[in-house]
């Protein structure tokens, strides 16, 4: 594997992990099994978990294998303009603004955002992962088909006080015009669309596409731009060594 060692985000000490994965994976190129690896791909979702350290950076990373701590609250937390948000909803200060912006001149192209999910604590999104656990399936069986739709706690971008889901919970809402209008807008105001079609296999959810994710303007025209999910351009751009 002497080339991959000339990618930037190869790491000396994964060496073993990319060859195993690569053995597995033979159809995938190289750039993509560093690429998986650096993510965790490699592993069982929710094993080998990394406890965030720098949970209030706009850069965070919130995955299956990356985890906020349960007492974790952002500090500069504020409440949506009720006009895009009929349920007293927060936002981080940045993403509020921009949210509002977005949905502002969204609704002068006649266009209606609202915000239906925003912040939500540890313990609230714990209550959302076992709200349908009934005894007939084990923790096992509910597990493999709730995590495929819902984070468990810690786990959840939502709680980064960063991502917004919009106006409906339903993937039929990516025909609409107004998720087509995200779609070619969201970048343009700092969101991205966190779990796109067709990378499932990569984010660990269904299609979600009205789960959007604040990064800042920069930061996402450039993931727009790429065309990776914001878990693979962290694992090629922004992951440290």
């Amino acid at each position: 594997m002497q080339k991959s060692a000339y990618v930037p985000f190869f790491h000396v000490g994964r060496l073993e992990r990319y060859n195993s994965y690569q053995q597995k994976n033979p159809n995938l190129s190289w750039l993509d099994v560093i690429t998986h690896v650096n993510i965790g791909l490699d592993q069982a979702h929710y094993s080998n978990v990394q406890l965030i350290d720098n949970p209030s950076e706009l850069t965070v990373l919130v995955n299956k294998y990356r985890q906020l701590s349960d007492g974790y609250e952002p500090k500069d937390l504020e409440t949506i303009d009720q006009r895009f948000n009929p349920d007293g909803l927060k936002l981080r200060h940045y993403a509020r603004v921009a949210f509002e912006k977005m949905c502002e001149d969204a609704l002068a192209e006649g266009i209606s955002l609202k915000a239906v999910s925003a912040y939500r604590s540890f313990s609230y999104q714990q209550e959302v992962y076992n709200r349908y656990k009934t005894q007939d399936k084990t923790e096992e069986e509910y597990q493999a088909i709730r995590d495929k739709v819902s984070a468990r706690a810690g786990h959840s971008e939502h709680q980064t006080g960063l991502a917004v889901d919009i106006n409906d919970l339903e993937e039929s809402f990516a025909d609409t015009p107004e998720a087509k209008w995200l779609a070619d807008n969201a970048y343009k105001y700092g969101f991205i669309l966190r779990y796109p079609k067709g990378k499932e296999l990569i984010t660990g959810y269904n299609y979600e596409p009205w789960h959007f994710r604040y990064l800042g303007r920069k930061l996402a025209a450039d993931v727009s731009k790429s065309g990776l999910t914001y878990d693979e351009y962290y694992a090629r751009f922004l992951l440290s060594r």
